[in-house]
């Protein structure tokens, strides 16, 4: 599996705050059959989580020398989940946010429950750059309800990711019918854990039921994503 969504990086936001938790999610993500982990610390000034490119990359270096001297059969890609505002553009052209590994992707996000952003300009705004939007947890934004404005984001250039604690019911089930319905209109591209240390990851539990109900070629288009890669 591909995971372009999770908060496990240590020390730079809510995701964890030592070493020890870290490790304990990337086991957790290897049971799950993760093979490819991005690592996707918070850039969102409401937070103060401003940790920027330069400062990750410290932390991610060493966090991914820990692992191999483990051992652990696991490939690690840095990221950042951003919290779109007008301001981030210019955090984008000077490099101090990141986009998913070596791709052209990145990943936004917006706020949970008004519109504060317009979307299709954020799209717009992000495509302008060069990047191709990767819209985190679709299905949790209450505002965005019409399946069709989803279909004009995609047109438009963004890609569409879900949680997958949301796949198995644990975000409501208003949520889990929104995601359903989106996957089977083709309109998901990433399934994704959004794992934090307060937070069990969902990967292995939202694969097998979307297996069960869509068959595999679906259940990899959306969990092995190789795109990003």
């Amino acid at each position: 599996m591909v995971d372009i969504h999770a908060h496990i990086l240590p020390f730079v936001d809510d995701g964890s705050s030592s070493l020890e938790v870290s490790l304990e999610l990337i086991r957790e993500a290897m049971d799950c059959g993760v093979k490819n982990q991005f690592l996707t610390p918070h850039f969102m000034k409401t937070r103060n989580f401003l940790s920027v490119a330069e400062e990750n990359q410290k932390v991610f270096q060493s966090f991914k020398d820990t692992i191999k001297q483990r051992g652990w059969n696991i490939n690690l890609y840095l990221g950042n989940e951003i919290y779109y505002s007008i301001d981030v553009l210019e955090s984008l052209r000077k490099k101090h946010i990141l986009p998913l590994g070596n791709s052209n992707k990145v990943l936004i996000e917006f706020s949970l429950s008004e519109m504060l952003e317009d979307m299709p300009e954020a799209v717009h705004n992000i495509s302008s750059l060069g990047y191709v939007p990767v819209i985190a947890h679709v299905e949790r934004y209450s505002y965005l309800n019409r399946l069709d404005d989803i279909k004009i984001l995609r047109r438009m250039g963004a890609m569409i990711q879900v949680n997958a604690s949301s796949i198995v019911g644990l975000n409501g089930k208003t949520q889990q019918a929104k995601a359903m319905k989106m996957i089977k209109l083709n309109d998901v591209d990433f399934v994704a854990s959004d794992v934090h240390a307060s937070r069990i990851n969902h990967m292995k539990q939202a694969y097998a039921i979307i297996l069960k109900k869509f068959g595999r070629d679906m259940a990899e288009k959306i969990f092995n994503n190789q795109s990003v890669l």
